[in-house]
């Protein structure tokens, strides 16, 4: 099968691999889209903690199951022909945080593009199908590869305990970010704000619904930002790994509030825990879904209430790679969610 697989950093070569083999607890998935995440690019990058090349890249995908192992029936039903996407980690359950259901951070975690275990730039994916779940009957191909990041952002919100009249603010309009506004406001939030670089994102955080937006390099943002909300904000997501962000929210952030850190920092961030003792704020951190995450996205995928493909700009060919994770380094065009589309 044809895969784009990273041989240095920077680079990626469309190389011919062998088909995973399919366990008797796995399914094979004819992939239809992969979507390209941040992680992707950091890995391209070469600042990524682990995934490091020569490795098949891409993690988030949706497709069709076209084999399936001797015991999946048993275990769950799944079938040729299903329309699925994967939720893309194995926990080992034997761990300490396995044992206290924290499964998204399992001390011993297998994802794609480790391990051995190839990842989803590439004709087939091969996944347990006890991580792998069917599409909703309104949900389509293309917006089912929006369900993993979907997923971070449901988490994202649950960690940040998002409740009924919550004011939030996201700093940080990509994805994730926008998803992280979608996910409070399904959660009750009764204000949705968000900043960003770039225009292009702040139209589609509009289109979403979301109440305020901002460029996030004006020079004011904090006292825009104060001007239009001057009860500040209950829950604050930290979703574009800046520095500035985490100073922005600690001034901007009501009493109690709770800040959730989404984003991975390159750097070490200088903190002034001041506002935290005395605000008694939270400061949390967030790690990827749980099955429970996972399968609400999966939920508000099938519900349809938000124009969701409007995160997505391009659809490419998987033979393209190497130009989509170039015009996310460059930024030389707009791009939020790119997906790769096999031609097989």
């Amino acid at each position: 099968m044809k895969a784009a697989r990273l041989e240095t950093e920077g680079r990626i070569e469309i190389v011919e691999i062998e088909r995973p083999g399919v366990g008797p607890d796995d399914v094979l998935i004819e992939v239809a889209y992969a979507g390209v995440c941040g992680s992707d690019l950091h890995s391209f990058e070469g600042s990524h903690p682990f995934r490091k090349p020569p490795t098949v890249l891409g993690h988030e995908l949706s497709g069709t199951i076209v084999e399936v192992g001797s015991n999946v029936g048993a275990q769950k039903a799944l079938a040729i022909g299903d329309q699925v996407t994967v939720m893309p980690y194995i926990h080992c359950r034997h761990c300490a945080m396995c044992q206290r259901g924290h499964t998204n951070i399992c001390l011993n975690k297998t994802v794609p593009g480790i391990k051995g275990w190839i990842g989803t730039f590439a004709d087939y994916f091969v996944a347990p199908a006890a991580v792998t779940y069917r599409l909703g009957p309104n949900t389509d191909l293309k917006l089912g590869a929006l369900a993993e990041p979907l997923a971070v952002a449901v988490h994202s919100a649950d960690q940040g305990r998002v409740t009924q009249g919550d004011r939030v603010l996201v700093l940080g309009a990509g994805t994730i970010g926008l998803l992280s506004g979608v996910a409070a406001r399904q959660m009750g939030a009764s204000v949705v704000a968000i900043t960003d670089l770039y225009e292009h994102n702040l139209e589609v955080g509009r289109a979403l619904g979301f109440d305020s937006t901002y460029q996030a390099d004006r020079a004011d943002l904090v006292e825009a930002i104060r001007t239009d909300h001057p009860d500040g904000f209950d829950v604050l997501f930290l979703t574009a790994g800046a520095a500035s962000t985490v100073v922005q929210a600690l001034s901007l952030a009501q009493r109690r509030a709770r800040i959730v850190a989404t984003a991975l920092f390159s750097r070490a961030v200088t903190l002034d825990l001041g506002p935290i003792t005395l605000g008694e704020m939270e400061l949390v951190g967030t790690q990827i879904y749980t099955d429970a995450d996972y399968q609400r996205a999966l939920r508000w995928l099938d519900e349809g209430a938000y124009p969701l493909e409007q995160l997505i700009d391009h659809v490419l060919p998987l033979d393209e790679a190497q130009a989509a994770l170039e015009m996310l380094a460059s930024r030389s065009q707009d791009a939020i969610k790119i997906l790769l589309r096999p031609t097989r």
